[in-house]
């Protein structure tokens, strides 16, 4: 399969090719084009791999991967390749407003090709333990801590905020999302919300990176015999899953997939930004 990247100021397209071409961790894949639209320079890309514009991506590859950071302008770069009949990844966030996303999965059924994204945080040892958990039905508060910055360029929390928000969905599943409800309490180093998904309370703690660092990813799942509590480290390799599940949502019609696993996570971080937004 031959690969074309739209953008290369993400770590993300520095990671995908390590993976895919450097380290050759993906029978079957090639990178063979980037159009680096977020940055004037791609330092550290094969030359060779670069074009001008996304546009030349059509009709040269067979899947494009989105990595652009800032989920508002996704649906912009994603489009023409759907319509082109192309299989999309999109980088999370997937878009920053469900308008968008609704869009997206339209334009993949009109095209006929698969559209997907997945964070990074939905395949850790301890979110498949805590999805297990909730699948028993013992599951009665899911905490999620991780680094966010809601003064970030990417569309502010939204851009490292969604990471919690994706393994709260990859936990409980997406009944619910659509009335789900934020109330968020910020202070100067976090930001604090609480809602409801498939009938159980979750709390995100997003804690504001300083020049020390970033906190790391951290899981507490609350049953009533105790707490799992487990740091989700997502380990140097943590992007290989997520080609591969996108591989694999290539050979997905798109008739047959699930829009509420893409739409849940937007759907929250619209009403987090907004409880944000009204203070």
């Amino acid at each position: 399969m031959r690969i074309g990247i739209v953008g290369a100021e993400s770590s993300h397209t520095a990671e995908v090719l390590r993976l895919v071409e450097q380290e050759r961790r993906v029978p079957g894949a090639r990178v063979v084009a980037v159009a680096p639209v977020d940055v004037d320079a791609a330092p550290g890309i094969d030359p060779a791999l670069l074009v001008a514009s996304p546009a030349e991506l059509v009709g040269a590859v067979d899947a494009v991967l989105v990595l652009t950071r800032d989920g508002a302008g996704h649906r912009g770069l994603a489009e023409p390749f759907l319509a082109a009949g192309l299989p999309v990844w999109v980088d999370k966030p997937f878009t920053t407003r469900v308008e968008d996303a609704r869009a997206l999965l339209a334009a993949a059924r009109r095209g006929g090709g698969a559209v997907w994204s997945r964070s990074a945080l939905r395949y850790p040892d301890g979110v498949r333990r805590a999805a297990d958990l909730a699948a028993a039905g013992e599951l009665v508060h899911l905490h999620l801590t991780g680094p966010a910055d809601p003064a970030g360029p990417y569309s502010g929390i939204a851009f490292y905020g969604v990471h919690l928000l994706e393994a709260a969905v990859e936990v409980l599943g997406t009944a619910g999302w659509v009335q789900a409800r934020m109330a968020v309490t910020a202070t100067d180093g976090a930001v604090v919300a609480t809602t409801t998904l498939a009938g159980t309370p979750v709390t995100c703690t997003f804690v504001t990176p300083t020049d020390a660092g970033a906190v790391p990813f951290h899981l507490s799942a609350v049953t009533g015999r105790g707490v799992v509590a487990k740091e989700l480290d997502l380990g140097r390799d943590y992007l290989l899953p997520v080609v591969r599940g996108f591989l694999a949502a290539c050979d997905t019609r798109a008739a047959e997939r699930e829009d509420d696993d893409v739409l849940a996570p937007v759907g929250l971080v619209q009403e987090l930004r907004a409880a944000l937004a009204a203070g």
